[in-house]
């Protein structure tokens, strides 16, 4: 019996119990945490997907036996047939992380539940799945943040809100809800995740936009916001943006801007996956760092970082 195998049971039972009380059906049950194993596991419900980090010293033969003996164990431990998992190869292209699609069933998009939400997620199409998984716990937190504010209904930014969960848990807390993306692909989703939540997504606003041109424009409108969720990504680049950005050289000024934007009692949440990122030492004297609160259980410390402003 592999090492694998063994490790992925003890995860499991105990993990199964922990999402249960969550409660979610979407989490992380293994993450490269043997150096010979170089993988990460996600269930989505009774589907799984199941990424490759290859190393470089591994000979093409010895990914490929290492590649069976994983799914198999999988297959042994959750009782599911191999068309039940997603299976990706990571590869390094000049600093970005891409993909090579291997394996997976034909229906490759579904609903999975979050804290009484619910979300299509996509195992099959992109590069990621349509849900953030390490973000879960600050998705709660935001919503409570909105319940406490005592106000009937309390405004919501999401920026670069992806697929809207953050959106949707906020407008399931009595918030009326802006997300802003530069993808129409993924406003459209948030709008589906909306409406699968009984939310008309005609009583809250999807805007598609360049941020770092919209920010500075909402600023300028006098507009305010109770909650501010702020997660951009390391980098991006397009030709619909007016330039490139970069989270460690760009996140002054979004932070500010954002801060401009929260009502006299308003928080922010800024939080990013960029492993070297390094706060502005001005702005780290007004925050607070939430990131031991705001990484899941399932997953390891470094995942993300995430701190927490207030309004002058």
């Amino acid at each position: 019996m592999s090492a694998f195998l063994n490790r992925i049971k003890k995860r499991r039972k105990h993990l199964a119990r922990w999402a249960k009380r969550w409660p979610t059906q979407a989490y992380r049950l293994y993450d490269r945490d043997m150096p010979e194993y170089p993988w990460s596991v996600d269930l989505y419900g009774d589907q799984v997907f199941l990424q490759e980090y290859p190393s470089r010293k591994a000979s093409d033969e010895d990914r490929a036996r290492q590649r069976v003996e994983v799914v198999d164990a999988l297959c042994q431990v959750l009782s599911i047939s191999k068309s039940q998992i997603f299976l990706r190869t990571r590869v390094r292209q000049k600093g970005s992380s891409q993909y090579e699609r291997q394996s997976g069933g034909a229906d490759a998009e579904f609903v999975v539940e979050e804290g009484g939400h619910r979300f299509h997620v996509n195992l099959g199409d992109y590069i990621d799945t349509g849900l953030f998984l390490d973000h879960r716990n600050l998705r709660r937190e935001v919503a409570s943040t909105l319940r406490g504010m005592g106000r009937k209904t309390p405004r919501l930014l999401n920026l670069f809100c992806y697929t809207g969960a953050f959106s949707v848990w906020g407008a399931c807390a009595g918030a009326h809800t802006t997300s802003v993306d530069l993808s129409n692909t993924y406003l459209e989703w948030a709008g589906r995740n909306l409406e699968l939540n009984g939310i008309d997504p005609e009583q809250h606003i999807l805007v598609r936009s360049d941020i770092l041109r919209w920010l500075p424009k909402e600023v300028s409108l006098g507009r305010k916001y109770e909650v501010i969720v702020l997660d951009p990504p390391t980098f991006s680049r397009s030709k619909k943006m007016e330039r490139d950005l970069d989270v460690q050289r760009d996140h002054v000024e979004m932070i500010q801007h954002c801060l401009d934007l929260l009502t006299h009692d308003g928080v922010l949440y800024f939080s990013n996956n960029f492993r070297n990122f390094e706060l502005d030492e001005g702005l780290a004297r007004r925050a607070q760092e939430v990131t031991d609160r705001s990484v899941p259980e399932d997953f390891r410390p470094g995942i993300h970082r995430s701190w927490l402003f207030h309004a002058v």
